[in-house]
């Protein structure tokens, strides 16, 4: 089973907008992002008790298939 850290959703986000920026939008760090879009029911999170970043556990169930 591989893991889906943070930073990979960024590094992703990153190649599709190059310009990407998490400042842009109001947030002073990427995990404030990640925080709110589970807050949101988006996508949910846990953190790794080793090193402490985040990890994408799930993501929102839509109804598409």
């Amino acid at each position: 089973k591989s893991v889906l850290w943070g930073s990979m959703v960024k590094q992703t986000m990153q190649r599709k907008k190059p310009s990407f920026n998490e400042g842009y939008y109001g947030y002073s760090t990427f995990s404030e992002l990640l925080e709110l879009a589970e807050r949101k029911g988006i996508i949910r999170l846990k953190k790794d008790q080793r090193s402490g970043p985040y990890i994408v556990t799930g993501f929102a169930n839509t109804g598409k298939r």
